[in-house]
């Protein structure tokens, strides 16, 4: 027969867990201290990287979201706080500010014409005129960086993507899936027909005219009745070369 373990054995053991604990505990707390470390020193040697190629990151844009890349993989977040030393060493705490303030000016002066909904390269483009000449150039990632930093006005900025075709929404709207299915149909051509969705989603027409009345309603597409058996919707948004002639003078 197997001999009972006893009080004693319980404690031995006991011990000897508490022990192995300590020790794990130990270790872990020693690797710990050697990553914050080493994270310490790659924080210094980023800084000094920073300071000595200032004028770099201000005026190449690629060069400058590298950086940022590079400092969001030691877990540096340059935007965290405008005025925080890797948001001063780069430069871009007040670069962003001001961008934000343009993309906000931007966004109201056209919704009456886009119903909130813009291209991420038309908002681009529209920042390049609208900024002084000799400013730092604007890539697509600035904008999405901007726009980041928007999210406490709870004003509806955001980047929403169609069919791979990122754009800039600009209204607290609830985008349902019906509405992104027919803007995904309409970016090639940035119009659509009740025939083409029936045609190419299969959709009845109960649906499509609760999907088209949705989107008149909040400005997304315009209608055109000059074919009067069948009336054309277009989406101004996905027409950026067609309107940015005629309406930047207006708009902006």
């Amino acid at each position: 027969m197997r001999k009972a373990v006893g009080i004693g054995g319980l404690r031995r053991k006991e011990a000897e867990r508490l022990a192995l604990s300590k020790k794990g505990n130990e270790l872990a707390q020693r690797e710990i201290e050697k990553l914050q470390e080493h994270i310490g020193i790659m924080k210094t040697h980023l800084e000094t990287f920073v300071r000595e190629h200032q004028r770099d990151i201000r005026n190449n844009p690629v060069f400058r979201v590298q950086v940022q890349r590079m400092c969001q993989l030691i877990g540096v977040d340059p935007l965290a706080s405008r005025k925080g030393y890797m948001a001063e060493l780069l430069g871009v705490g007040d670069f962003y500010c001001e961008l934000g303030i343009q993309i906000i000016d931007i966004c109201l002066a056209t919704r009456s014409v886009n119903g909130g909904l813009m291209s991420i390269d038309e908002l681009r483009e529209r920042l390049i005129r609208r900024r002084l000449k000799g400013s730092e150039p604007v890539v697509n990632d600035d904008i999405k960086r901007a726009i980041s930093q928007l999210a406490p006005l709870k004003g509806g900025y955001q980047i929403v993507d169609f069919g791979g075709r990122k754009m800039v929404q600009s209204v607290a709207r609830e985008m349902n899936a019906d509405m992104s299915t027919v803007l995904g149909l309409a970016q090639q051509t940035s119009k659509f027909t009740a025939d083409d969705v029936s045609v190419q989603l299969g959709w009845d027409s109960d649906r499509i005219n609760a999907c088209v009345d949705d989107m008149l309603r909040s400005g997304i597409v315009w209608v055109d009745y000059q074919n009067s058996n069948l009336p054309e919707y277009w989406v101004p948004a996905f027409f950026s070369q067609i309107s940015g002639a005629s309406l930047s003078a207006s708009a902006l």
